[in-house]
């Protein structure tokens, strides 16, 4: 496939990812103190030029990660767009490899990507974490990559991402996303095609896509904030609306969350959604499909 469609839909997949309303989350009608619309939109644009390099590329995606990690952080003050990046730029690099979009090609080559990192990618991803410092957990066993010595950890045990993100595939949606072969975000693709060809409308069907993910799956950033019960109680508060869906529902729901603040953010599961998005322009672009109603 093309390296600068791929690129574009990446830039294109951010944008429209923190355009739509998702409750909870920033969106073009809410800031949060710490973060805002603007940091999104900037970061997702930016790290674009790293997308097509690794577009054409079948390895170092440590590098490319942290590549794409300093592009943003030159356009973005906070940690904005960390999620997508690492789910992209795997996306980004399979892609690459095919000559036309096929839905099981695609997710066959980027579990290759993912399984067949090395230790130099390791220690990449831990340069670009200590590059932006998001708020992370410390494992129970295994390198804290927060940490200055980890890199140390890291060669001493041979360890390569794959392996990093094992360590936190249990408490982490995006380590599991790169441990599983990225199942939520080929489900998110699914619904997203179904939901567009029902409504026609790309926004609303983001905000339903992102209901169904969340429904099912707890979000792991709102637990890390606070605990597994408590993201499991807002999933249940997704299901709810969306099995009631109208857009006054919604906007009750996210006004609900934001009145914690970004406690209640599930913004892991929004960086999913970014996945889901890519890969289904990726298929619009490939079938010269791409005109958006």
């Amino acid at each position: 496939m093309d390296s600068f469609d791929i690129m574009k839909a990446s830039q294109i997949a951010c944008c429209l990812e923190v355009s739509s309303l998702k409750p909870g989350n920033v969106h073009r009608n809410r800031d949060y103190k710490d973060i805002k619309y603007h940091h999104f939109i900037t970061s997702g644009i930016a790290f674009g030029n790293i997308i097509y390099l690794a577009s054409k590329d079948n390895k170092n995606v440590g590098y490319y990660i942290k590549r794409a990690v300093i592009e943003s952080k030159k356009w973005s003050p906070s940690n904005a767009n960390l999620g997508i990046i690492i789910l992209h730029i795997p996306i980004s690099m399979a892609s690459g490899m095919l000559n036309s979009f096929n839905k099981n090609e695609l997710k066959r080559k980027i579990k290759n990507i993912t399984k067949n990192t090395t230790v130099d990618d390791a220690i990449n991803f831990c340069e670009a974490i200590s590059i932006i410092k998001p708020n992370i957990n410390k494992p129970h066993d295994g390198p804290d990559i927060t940490k200055d010595d980890s890199k140390r950890e890291i060669i001493e045990r041979n360890l390569t991402l794959y392996d990093l993100f094992k360590i936190s595939y249990s408490w982490d949606n995006i380590s599991k996303e790169w441990v599983d072969g990225f199942n939520i975000s080929f489900e998110g693709y699914e619904k997203l095609k179904r939901y567009y060809e029902e409504l026609e409308d790309i926004n609303l069907s983001i905000t339903k896509t992102y209901l169904h993910i969340l429904s099912k799956y707890p979000d792991s950033l709102i637990a890390r904030k606070n605990n597994i019960e408590v993201a499991e109680n807002v999933s249940k508060m997704a299901k709810e609306v969306l099995d009631n869906f109208s857009l006054e529902n919604v906007i009750e729901f996210d006004n609900y969350l934001a009145r914690y603040g970004n406690k209640l953010n599930p913004g892991t599961t929004a960086d999913i959604i970014a996945s889901s998005l890519m890969i289904f322009l990726l298929e619009k672009i490939d079938k010269n499909d791409t005109i958006l109603k």
